[in-house]
């Protein structure tokens, strides 16, 4: 039988290798891809985390076969989506009037408008040459308004769909920012209630705003902000957060 070689010596009175977590310094086994003290995840790929902090290469039959203790500590996800589009409520309706606005504007010439107007102005006053430099403005103008209102609606909904949420058995974590990407996350057994809020508009829409109340200092109040599926990711938080609750034997008090 070919000898293994250890990461590092075994644990008292345990046949395991180790190895040392590099967030938290504590001892766990080398085939751990999260730690079981801190809570944190490692690089999911066990090469990967050997080739990270130089550990050595777990054993041929154990890469064959593919086994991994920490599949069953539950890194599955189990709901993953963004905010709708309509989640910029007022900003969304006031950057579409304004390109409406904009577009009749630049279709619609003067020399027209004038016509109507001409038992209010005597057609001399108004010379044609003014006519076209009128127009000439108003194109611009309008041109104008409607490049600003497009550019400022495109960055806020790069900025909204940049928002990517994720929710696995034992946490919450989201993205956001589109040149400066920030993660954070909330563990589920610190979630101590949630609510589903929906409008009649969004209930006919298929969406709705999901608020968590939790014991993590950063984040007390979040908001999963107008997703499609909103029941169905309440109920995958629900039945998430019970269960986290029961393995670490968490009682939440009022």
């Amino acid at each position: 039988m070919p000898k293994q070689t250890d990461a590092m010596p075994p644990l008292p009175r345990s046949r395991h290798r180790t190895k040392s977590c590099p967030f938290c310094a504590e001892t766990i086994r080398y085939e751990a891809v999260k730690c079981r003290f801190c809570g944190e995840f490692l690089y999911g790929d066990r090469h990967e985390t050997a080739a990270k902090f130089g550990l050595l290469p777990p054993d041929p039959e154990m890469a064959e076969t593919g086994c991994d203790d920490a599949d069953e500590e539950g890194d599955d996800l189990l709901w993953s989506g963004r905010p709708s589009i309509l989640a910029l409520g007022m900003k969304l309706v006031t950057g579409i009037l304004l390109i409406a606005a904009g577009w009749a504007a630049f279709r619609y010439p003067v020399t027209v408008l004038a016509a109507y107007v001409d038992n209010l102005i005597p057609p001399a006053t108004l010379e044609a040459d003014m006519l076209v430099r009128i127009e000439g403005w108003i194109d611009l103008g309008a041109l104008v308004v409607m490049g600003l209102a497009s550019l400022v609606l495109l960055v806020r909904i790069i900025a909204l769909k940049s928002i990517y949420y994720e929710v696995t058995p034992d946490r919450i974590e989201w993205s956001r920012g589109i040149f400066d990407r920030q993660v954070d996350n909330i563990d589920m057994f610190r979630v101590i209630d949630l609510k589903l809020r929906r409008s009649l508009l969004e209930c006919i829409l298929g969406i709705g705003t999901v608020t968590l109340t939790t014991k993590d200092d950063s984040d007390p109040h979040f908001d999963f902000v107008k997703v499609s599926g909103c029941r169905a990711l309440y109920d995958v938080i629900k039945e998430a957060g019970l269960e986290a609750d029961r393995v670490r034997n968490v009682i939440h008090m009022e």
